[in-house]
């Protein structure tokens, strides 16, 4: 992104009380808390515009992947724009979330967060938790640009649960605005991780190969789209699914090449045409052995790490080293994991080398940034 904001905190926050979905009121504090967990420089960290929850004149943003942010630039005065996060798990104490961005918006904007709860068995599949408004009280940006970070205490939003986030702006005066580096937090600085991929396999089965992969949710999911790589790299598409609301789904490959190592991954297209992509999955085709590519997010990264890795069993490690080889850090994730969360706060900012090791003692390799 590019750093175009004076830094601002909001000092004056009115409370919020009770939405008309959620059974308790919301209250909203000051915090500071947030830690960016999309700052949209290389993609649009599958946010969409505008928020299917408001209403249909609500004018769009649109990613800007040049200068590495959200913007609306209808060139209307009087209107409302909005937009909506992926679907993330909270991983804070239940009670509430802490919540922020960046913005630029004109003289006399005003904003609205409400937090979406989208596993209930409530009417349409959703409802709003909390939210910062109550009907049609907005809150006013304390600044023309700067950085907001809100804590919203709420009863109704309680630890694992599915959630999405929606920000709106409004405004009387026209001005282009934009939304940037949106961020997350907790008590002890963990952040909520998005979720849609869960786990993805290759196996090879005579003369074809046949992937499968698993998903925690589908929203606004138009299908999947199956690539293939013989370097790792440079990918091709091999076949394609529709959504169809399971919560598993597999593809055979039925053109499979004779090379020893090959590359799979899925990308996941919305209904809107973004899209984002599973973990890669490396197959050894003369062993008939898969493992994960190692991944990590966000790069470069600040206080929290978030390694994508294969299931590393009991008595699998993973360390984070200097370059030079002296260890630093050693965590032992769970035996069935596949994502793991590395607290890098007490790092000096640079390079280091992140390994994992599994309990046959197989080991990947991968470099981070910590800013």
């Amino acid at each position: 992104m590019k750093h175009i904001y004076s830094v601002a905190l909001a000092t004056a926050l009115s409370l919020a009380s009770l939405c008309s979905f959620a059974q308790h009121a919301t209250t909203v504090a000051p915090s500071d808390k947030c830690q960016v967990l999309e700052d949209f420089s290389d993609n649009s960290g599958n946010f969409r515009s505008p928020s299917i929850f408001t209403e249909s004149d609500y004018t769009e943003f649109s990613w800007d992947s040049t200068a590495g942010y959200w913007m609306e630039q209808s060139g209307l005065a009087s209107r409302s724009g909005s937009l909506i996060s992926p679907v993330y798990i909270n991983q804070q104490l239940s009670g509430g979330i802490d919540v922020g961005f960046a913005y630029q918006v004109c003289p006399g904007a005003e904003y609205r967060i409400r937090i979406i709860n989208v596993q209930c068995t409530c009417v349409g599949g959703y409802d709003v938790v909390a939210t910062t408004s109550n009907g049609p009280v907005w809150t006013a940006f304390p600044s023309t640009s700067g950085r907001l970070c809100i804590r919203l205490n709420d009863a109704d939003l309680y630890e694992g649960q599915k959630f999405r986030v929606e920000v709106s702006y409004r405004n009387t005066s026209a001005c282009n605005w934009v939304f940037d580096d949106f961020s997350l937090g907790g008590d002890e600085g963990a952040i909520i991780l998005p979720v849609t991929f869960l786990g993805i396999t290759a196996k090879k089965e005579a003369a074809s190969v046949s992937i499968r992969w698993d998903v925690a949710d589908e929203i606004d999911v138009r299908g999947y789209e199956v690539e293939k790589s013989t370097n790792g790299v440079n990918f091709t598409k091999v076949g394609s699914l529709s959504a169809n609301g399971k919560p598993a789904y597999s593809f055979t490959d039925a053109a499979a090449t004779n090379d020893q190592v090959v590359y799979y991954r899925v990308k996941n297209v919305d209904i809107d045409g973004r899209f984002k992509y599973s973990s890669v999955v490396k197959l050894n085709q003369k062993t008939n052995s898969a493992s994960t590519v190692l991944k990590a997010f966000p790069i470069p990264a600040q206080n929290t790490l978030t390694l994508q890795h294969e299931r590393l069993g009991a008595a699998g490690t993973i360390t984070v080293a200097t370059l030079d080889g002296r260890t630093i850090k050693r965590i032992q994730p769970g035996a069935s994991a596949i994502q793991t969360q590395i607290d890098l706060s007490s790092l000096a900012p640079g390079m280091y080398l992140v390994q994992t090791n599994d309990e046959a003692g197989n080991k990947e390799n991968i470099k981070i940034v910590k800013q």
